[in-house]
């Protein structure tokens, strides 16, 4: 049965990859994060109906749910795997010198392709195009009320989790 869930497992992940990258290449959807969000949540009810074909036999209504979690927790898996080379400084910087000639760059170099200013400036881009925030044209950063809710969420499950810094 393991065996089984895993190859389920493998089938979903597989299918939402596959279909990411068709939209992606598509260039209906500009964004990946909300491409990965859409894939994820539009074939839900394809993981669903898939139990008799993933596990070989039909599910319980519990069953069906379980199928329907771990496809939502995998997709949300693969959203995370692929925002970790942005988001992760370390990540970032693995990645730079990886795409370097030679996959090698001075310390200066570096810097002038991924820096706090550019990550700063990408991260406001991002927000901004997502609604969360505006930048006016003096350049003053503000919450709009999606950011504003957004923040408060993160706020409250940071003080739940006992999270006092972000480093």
């Amino acid at each position: 049965m393991l065996l089984t869930l895993t190859m389920a497992a493998v089938a979903l992940l597989s299918i939402q990859v596959v279909l990411v990258i068709v939209v992606s290449a598509s260039g209906v959807i500009h964004n990946i994060y909300v491409t990965i969000i859409i894939v994820c949540l539009a074939t839900v009810p394809g993981a669903v109906v898939s139990d008799a074909f993933l596990i070989g036999r039909a599910l319980t209504r519990e069953g069906r749910l379980f199928l329907v979690l771990s496809h939502l927790a995998l997709g949300g898996l693969f959203f995370h795997f692929m925002t970790l080379p942005d988001r992760s400084v370390t990540l970032r910087i693995l990645v730079e010198l990886m795409s370097a000639a030679g996959e090698s760059l001075s310390a200066n170099q570096l810097r002038q392709r991924y820096s706090i200013q550019v990550m700063i400036r990408s991260r406001l881009e991002q927000l901004s195009a997502a609604g969360f925030l505006d930048v006016t044209v003096d350049g003053h950063i503000r919450l709009t009320r999606k950011g504003l809710w957004f923040g408060r969420f993160v706020t409250m499950g940071r003080r739940i989790f006992g999270i006092a810094s972000a480093n």
